[in-house]
C-alpha cells in the first residue's frame, strides 16, 4: 500500500493534544486525516487531507460509521481532568471498547491510544518508573483508573487483525494547554505565587506538547508486524524531571515575575487543608449548587512526591526523542500565552 492513501482517523483531534497530532502527521506524514470530535470549532477548514467528523465516541454507531475505509485509528478523546467519575467511565471505558469494536468490525489495521502516565498513580512515590512497573490495584482518582482500564482494553484488543499500542505521556504544557499553564497563571494573578506545598524535592515529569504529538507519528509508523511494538504501552516524557515548583516559576519568569517570597506549607496541613476544601465542595454539591474541583489530597500528592519516568522503551522501539527541549518549551509556550494576553486586552480597549 503506498502511504499516500494511508487513511488516519484521530478522535478527539479538536482538543489541546489532538490538534497538535494533526498538525505533526501533515508535517511529518502524507497521510489522509480524519478528525472526529464532539466539538467542531466554526473557523475548523476541511482541505483535501483534513476532513471532519463531528461524533460522540459513547455512539457505537457514529464511531463505526466514521471509521469505516480507514487504515489507522488515534483514540486521543477524553474528558479533562475537572470533569465527573461518571463521565471518565463513560468516555474512557465504554468510547474506547466503541473503538476497538469498530476498528475489528471495520478492518482498521493499527490503534494508537493515548493513555497517561497517571495509569500508575496510586498516591506512591514514581521514581523512574518504566512499563515493567505494575498497574496498581486501587488509584486515588478516577481519571487514573479510567485510563489504566481503557489501556488493558486496548493492550488485550492487539491481535494479528488490529495492531495496538499505548502511549503514557506526563504533565503536557505547551501552547493551547487548557488546563495546567493557564491554572498556574491564574494562581500568579491572584498572588498565590509565593505559596509552596512541601520542600520541592520532589521531581516531576513535564512533557512539551510537540513531543508528544511527534510520538503518535511514530507509533503510527512502528506498529507493524514484527517491530516489537504491538501490545505494548510506552511511556513519554521531555526525559528532564525537574523540582514540581521549578516550573511554575519558569513560566513566569518569561513575564519577569518573580515571588518576593515563599511561604512553605508543610506537606501534611497541605493534606488536611485539602480534605476541608473537599468536604467543603461535597456540601455544596449536596445542597445542589455548582462547585468546581479545588483543592484536593490527590493535587497535594502529586505536587509533594517524586513522579518521573523512564523512556528508554521509547527511544529503543519507537526511535522517540524529545524534539523540543524542555526550556524552549518554557519559552515557546509562554511567547504563546503572553500574545494571548496582548490580544484579549486589545479587545477590551
Amino acid at each position: 500500500m503506498a502511504s499516500a492513501t494511508i487513511k488516519c482517523l484521530i478522535t478527539g483531534g479538536n482538543g489541546f493534544l489532538g490538534r497538535w497530532i494533526v498538525e505533526e502527521f501533515i508535517k511529518r506524514t502524507d497521510y489522509s486525516l480524519t478528525i472526529l470530535d464532539i466539538f467542531i470549532p466554526t473557523n475548523a477548514q476541511p482541505n483535501e487531507r483534513i476532513s471532519y467528523i463531528q461524533g460522540d465516541i459513547t455512539d457505537k454507531e457514529a464511531v463505526r460509521t466514521a471509521l469505516k475505509g480507514h487504515h489507522i485509528c488515534i483514540h486521543v478523546a477524553s474528558p479533562p481532568h475537572h470533569f465527573p467519575a461518571e463521565k471518565f467511565k463513560r468516555i474512557n471505558i465504554e468510547g474506547t471498547q466503541n473503538v476497538i469494536d469498530a476498528c475489528l468490525s471495520e478492518n482498521v489495521g493499527r490503534l494508537v491510544y493515548t493513555s497517561s502516565a497517571s495509569v500508575l498513580q496510586d498516591g506512591s512515590p514514581l521514581e523512574n518508573a518504566d512499563e515493567t512497573f505494575p498497574i496498581p490495584k486501587t488509584f486515588i482518582e478516577t481519571y487514573a483508573e479510567t485510563k489504566a482500564i481503557a489501556e488493558g482494553m486496548i493492550l488485550r484488543a492487539n491481535c494479528d487483525r488490529l495492531l495496538t499500542c499505548s502511549l503514557r505521556p506526563s504533565g503536557i504544557f505547551g501552547p493551547g494547554d487548557t488546563q495546567g499553564t493557564p491554572g498556574f497563571l491564574d494562581v500568579m494573578k491572584k498572588g498565590q505565587h509565593v505559596l509552596q506545598i512541601g520542600d520541592n524535592s520532589g521531581l516531576f515529569d513535564w512533557t512539551y506538547v510537540e513531543n508528544v504529538a511527534y510520538s503518535h507519528v511514530l507509533a503510527a509508523q512502528k506498529l507493524v508486524p514484527g517491530s516489537g511494538v504491538a501490545g505494548q504501552a510506552f511511556f513519554i516524557t521531555n526525559g528532564t524531571p525537574t523540582p514540581f515548583w521549578n516550573h511554575p516559576r519558569a513560566l513566569m519568569a518569561e513575564k519577569n515575575i518573580v515571588a518576593p517570597y515563599v511561604i512553605v506549607i508543610n506537606y501534611h496541613v497541605a493534606l488536611v487543608i485539602a480534605f476541608l476544601s473537599e468536604m467543603a465542595s461535597l456540601i455544596k454539591k449536596m445542597l445542589g449548587k455548582e462547585s468546581k474541583e479545588g483543592f484536593t489530597r490527590v493535587r497535594v500528592r502529586y505536587i509533594s512526591f517524586n513522579r518521573y519516568f523512564n523512556i528508554n522503551k521509547a527511544r529503543t522501539l519507537l526511535g522517540y526523542a524529545p524534539v523540543v527541549g524542555y526550556k524552549e518549551g518554557i519559552k515557546r509556550t509562554m511567547a504563546h500565552f503572553i500574545e494571548q494576553e496582548e490580544l484579549e486586552a486589545k479587545k477590551t480597549k
